[in-house]
């Protein structure tokens, strides 16, 4: 006795391939984003500790 069965293909690998790019492309991007936000942050760290001492001063 034979059963048939049915497969179900989810992608080929070129549709998995080009979505695996795109994750770590975008992965990457936000990483940049992330180090750009960061570094804004501390500048305006820096800039609100100079404030900070300058009006201690008086």
């Amino acid at each position: 006795m034979s059963k048939l069965a049915r497969v179900v293909v989810e992608g080929t690998k070129s549709e998995r391939l080009k979505e695996v790019e795109f994750d770590s492309d975008s992965l990457y991007l936000k990483k940049l984003k992330e180090d750009e936000i960061r570094m804004k942050l501390d500048q305006f760290a820096k800039e609100l500790s100079q404030v900070q001492k300058q009006r201690n001063k008086y």
